[in-house]
């Protein structure tokens, strides 16, 4: 009982049960048809039982031959009719009421698949909202494949989950009326029932912990395939290009033949159940006609007990099983719910930090103070105790071998990551205190990895102002470079560009990129080696739409290519998370330092 109790305080649970409480109406109908369901069941069973009791009292010439029983004689008086009318109204009844019944059924089945259909996309949504608010750093540890299924699984858990218990809790109300019904038949005859009900406890008691364990594992192994799989569906190229097909698939098949193993051990515990429950009826009519035999001084009257007691007991085992089954399927489903129950839980994880105020623009230089930086939380920094300005309305470049922090410093402006020590100055307040959404509205990025959607250009230019129109677009792409090899796709800017824009180069990837960043016009432009997949002519052009594009506007630029910081207005120069040189290009050619022996080497390559 504690087990149920913290599972329904999970926030997986919690989630179904918000939901249900939303839709009290149907919790309600589903409820009454149920209880109705249970009374119209007996009241079926009952009016059968007085129809065969009436028939087998009354002799041929129509006169009493045994005494009624007091509902038999009142009902005599009320409707004095010919045997033969009596017993046809009463089966007539019994029709009625199993019409009313499946009715109530219907109603029952309905009310639940409404409530699923609400619970369904609420936690759905709910999964995506998570992952959604996520830090950076916390959504990274994710594989992407492992994402998707979150999503994709949370519904269908909730579905079955809510379906089965709905099937366990009819089972068992009607259950307790055929318990009632035959123990009011005959106390000798109910101890068959309570027989096949015992009987079925002790096999669910045996089965369900093997099988939490067996579909635990299943599941388990199931996600970790799929992850397996989604990746490599997504690094196809890189498979080609190094032609690692057949190691890929080999790596599948070993997972692929563990679910199989596990599945099947999956299937030997969850249909178990199903002969011992089918035989168990026969045995309980075996023990059934034994009785009758023992009975059978109690003279006419054993008819319509045992033909009623009969239809009571199938219908009891029929519903025993059904409970049996819902209960084992309810637990298969478990690991379903353990498994959102991870991704739903916020205990262990770290969600993206916002502040309050509003952005309006950027007025001020931007001021690292004394900011270090850690991903992983422990001694290891990124960045060292950075202090430094990053001029207003000016370019600064960013310059250093991989791993010297470049991208770390784009990654705490952008906010994907908070600093570990300092802060980070935006109009003489922290970053931190600006709402995140409105201030990367004033930001725009250029990085080496694009991402394409599937989608025509248009609605991939458009992704960071949805707003503009098709003059602003334009102009943006011929400044990037990018409107003369996008007339000559088929369908022009309509053009789909598929999945992560496989129909484009590297280059025209990156142009379009930049011309996604330049259509938002922000106040902050960040090139993260922006033009490192084009040609030296399309480079040219670029950069001189760029000096015109950086007027009146903060510039970031991270490159390796030093030719295109010569004209930076100040260039920072990185070692191991450390600023080891700062000025010009003049100065630090002057200097004779790291930033000098860069440009040697790059100009001597040049050359050669």
């Amino acid at each position: 009982m504690k087990k149920i109790i913290h599972n329904l305080h999970s926030p997986a649970y919690s989630l179904v049960i918000k939901t249900a409480l939303q839709n009290w109406w149907l919790i309600a109908i589903n409820l009454l048809t149920n209880v109705l369901s249970a009374f119209l069941e007996g009241s079926t069973l009952g009016v059968i039982y007085l129809a065969v009791a009436y028939l087998t009292s009354v002799g041929e010439s129509g006169k009493d031959t045994k005494t009624y029983s007091g509902i038999l004689q009142t009902l005599s008086a009320v409707l004095p009719l010919p045997p033969e009318q009596m017993f046809l109204g009463l089966i007539g009844m019994a029709l009625l009421l199993q019409i009313f019944l499946s009715l109530s059924n219907y109603a029952n089945k309905v009310s639940t698949a409404y409530l699923s259909a609400k619970a369904q996309p609420y936690v759905t949504g709910k999964v995506f909202e998570q992952i959604m608010t996520f830090s950076y750093t916390c959504v990274s540890q994710y594989k992407v494949g492992d994402l998707v299924l979150f999503a994709n699984d949370a519904a269908l858990a909730v579905e079955r989950q809510i379906d089965e218990l709905n099937k366990i809790i009819v089972g068992l109300s009607f259950s307790l009326i055929y318990l009632v019904l035959i123990v009011r038949l005959s106390p000798t005859l109910a101890a068959a029932a309570a027989l096949l009900t015992l009987l079925v406890v002790c096999v669910q008691y045996k089965i369900i912990p093997r099988l939490r364990r067996v579909v635990k594992r299943a599941t388990a192994t199931q996600v970790e395939s799929a992850k397996y799989i989604t990746e490599s569906i997504q690094a196809l190229r890189l498979l080609h290009t190094f032609g690692t097909q057949k190691v890929t698939l080999t790596e599948a098949d070993k997972f692929l033949n563990k679910i199989q193993e596990e599945l099947q051990k999956r299937a030997f515990i969850f249909y178990l159940p199903e002969p011992i429950l089918d035989t168990l009826p026969i045995l309980a009519l075996a023990i059934l006609a034994t009785s009758a035999v023992v009975l059978k001084g109690e003279g006419a009257t054993i008819l319509p007990m045992l033909l009623t007691f009969l239809l009571a007991l199938q219908r009891l085992s029929t519903r025993l099983k059904m409970t049996a089954n819902a209960i084992i399927r309810f637990v298969d489903n478990s690991a379903r719910m353990l498994r959102l129950e991870t991704i739903l839980n916020p205990y262990d994880k770290s969600f993206e930090h916002s502040g309050t105020k509003a952005f309006i623009g950027l007025n001020k230089d931007i001021e690292f103070h004394s900011v270090s930086l850690s991903y992983t939380g422990n001694s290891v920094l990124a960045l060292q105790d950075l202090t430094f300005k990053i001029p207003l309305n000016r370019v600064t470049a960013l310059v250093g071998e991989s791993g010297a922090g470049k991208s770390s410093i784009i990654d705490l402006l952008m906010g994907l990551y908070q600093p570990t020590d300092g802060k980070i100055l935006v109009n003489d307040l922290t970053l931190a205190d600006y709402s995140l959404e409105e201030w990367r509205q004033y930001v725009g990025v250029v990085s080496q990895d694009t991402f394409i959607f599937n989608d025509s250009i248009i609605e991939n230019l458009r992704y960071g102002r949805p707003d503009a129109n098709r003059d602003d677009v334009i102009e943006a792409t011929k400044a990037a470079q990018a409107h003369e090899f996008i007339l000559a796709l088929p369908d022009g800017y309509e053009t789909i560009l598929g999945e992560r824009g496989y129909r484009l180069s590297g280059g025209q990837k990156q142009r379009l990129a930049l011309a996604r960043a330049l259509i938002k016009k922000p106040d902050i432009l960040i090139l993260d080696e922006a033009t490192s997949a084009l040609d030296s002519e399309s480079e040219k052009f670029i950069q001189q739409a760029l000096d015109k594009f950086q007027k009146n506007r903060t510039v970031i630029v991270v490159a390796h290519r030093l030719s295109t910081i010569a004209n930076a207005d100040q260039i920072l120069v990185l070692e191991r998370g450390r600023i080891i040189e700062q000025g010009t290009h003049t100065s630090l050619l002057r200097q004779g330092g790291r930033y000098a022996r860069y440009w040697q080497l790059q100009s001597s390559k040049v050359a050669a």
